[in-house]
């Protein structure tokens, strides 16, 4: 089993060498699905025995988030592909496999399992830190580009990955491992780290990008200290957090500018207000998914979920981009208790082990994590993020006691 994680930050790379060929005009086999098929299938063999209940649950999951798809495939003549219902459901169930996986791992071989941990996160951020060089030397592709609206050319980078919102989230995963892992080390591989973080942020130029790595460079220094420094200390980030913020006039708008986004920025806030800013025009693609579904298709199968598939019938973009919304409508009511529960148990067994430093920075990302599925979408439905949100969250839980009556 160490031999499959270890060989995990590979899938990433892969990816990105996707995203090269894509670039060049090449035509490239689909590697990186086809190894993290191949990973997912080896972590199946390997709990075939020890975990078989867990993955009959799964199977019957399944089961049931497709059901609504396929009765979509039934009404439409001539039925479009069903693989990509397949893959998003895979997505889905993909970060429980790796966390009861690693899980597994750790409660066999502790040592072992910690040293892989590590590896498998190095690799993943000198792969992402590689994407962004890249980026930044003026390879890939834009994360924004070009507004009709305004005279405003393609801003920030995401490298050679299309998606910028799956990277703002890997980055926040990422940066918590690595601002955690070298805290204890001194404040200068602390700075070292997050200076690279905020390179990579500024690169991707998306709020929870920037955002998310200077909140948790402000709390993870935080969460290393006892419960009375913390209160100490968490008193005095208070009243410098309402000192930045009553100061914003002053350095806001500079700021904006000097990243490129303040016309952008000054535009959504006067044409769409405090939640066209805060969504992005979420909102305006959830009204129209929603009227599609209305309009096409019977109360009985909304229960159900449609499908990508009945979505774009309809419809270019048929992501929302809002896990919470996206989900139940493209595989009914159980897609959104199953991602609620999700991330309901991954808060619980972080604030289970509050005590340890790792739990109180899991309890951080993992409702970072929440947020950021609510509002942007692209956690659950991520290709990229399931191995090392998986795995840390899996070395976390078999550290508590309940791991001696699991394994």
């Amino acid at each position: 089993m160490n031999a499959v994680f270890l060989l995990a930050a590979l899938s990433l790379l892969l990816d990105m060498l996707q995203g090269v060929a894509q670039s060049l005009g090449l035509a490239l086999l689909p590697l990186a699905q086809g190894y993290k098929a191949f990973l997912l299938a080896a972590m199946l063999w390997l709990l075939r025995a020890s975990d078989g209940r867990t993955l009959l649950l799964m199977a019957a999951l399944v089961v049931g988030f497709l059901l609504g798809p396929l009765f979509t495939q039934w009404r439409l003549q001539p039925p479009l592909g069903f693989t990509r219902e397949l893959t998003l459901v895979v997505k889905l169930l993909a970060p429980w496999l790796a966390l009861l996986a690693f899980y597994r791992l750790t409660c066999w071989q502790p040592a072992l399992a910690l040293r892989t941990l590590h590896h498998l996160m190095h690799g993943f951020s000198l792969v992402l830190l590689l994407n962004f060089m890249l980026g930044f030397a003026g390879f890939g592709y834009a994360a924004y580009s070009p507004m009709e609206q305004i005279e405003l050319g393609s801003l920030g980078s995401s490298g050679f990955f299309i998606s910028a919102n799956e990277l703002s989230a890997l980055l926040l995963i990422l940066t918590a491992f690595q601002l955690h892992l070298h805290w204890s080390k001194g404040l200068m591989p602390y700075g070292i780290i997050l200076l690279l973080a905020l390179f990579c942020a500024v690169q991707l130029l998306t709020k929870t990008a920037l955002l998310g790595v200077l909140l948790l460079a402000a709390l993870i220094p935080l969460l290393h200290q006892t419960a009375e420094r913390r209160r100490r200390y968490a008193m005095g980030i208070g009243i410098g957090g309402l000192l930045l913020l009553g100061s914003s006039p002053l350095w806001l708008s500079p700021v904006l500018q000097q990243l490129g986004l303040h016309q952008k920025l000054l535009w959504v806030w006067q044409e769409k207000g405090l939640l066209g800013l805060l969504l992005s025009s979420r909102e305006l693609y959830m009204q129209q998914n929603l009227q599609v579904v209305a309009e096409h298709f019977p109360p009985w199968h909304w229960l159900l979920g449609v499908g990508q598939a009945g979505i774009a019938l309809y419809q270019k973009k048929y992501f929302a981009e809002s896990d919470f919304f996206d989900l139940p409508l493209f595989f009914g009511g159980l897609a959104l208790v199953y991602a609620l529960c999700w991330f309901a148990a991954l808060l619980w067994f972080s604030w289970q082990a509050r005590a340890q430093v790792t739990g109180r920075v899991l309890i951080v990302l993992n409702a970072l994590l929440f947020l950021l599925a609510a509002l942007a979408g692209h956690v659950l439905t991520s290709g990229m993020l399931w191995l090392p949100w998986g795995c840390w969250c899996g070395w976390l839980i078999a550290q508590q006691p309940l791991k001696r009556t699991a394994s």
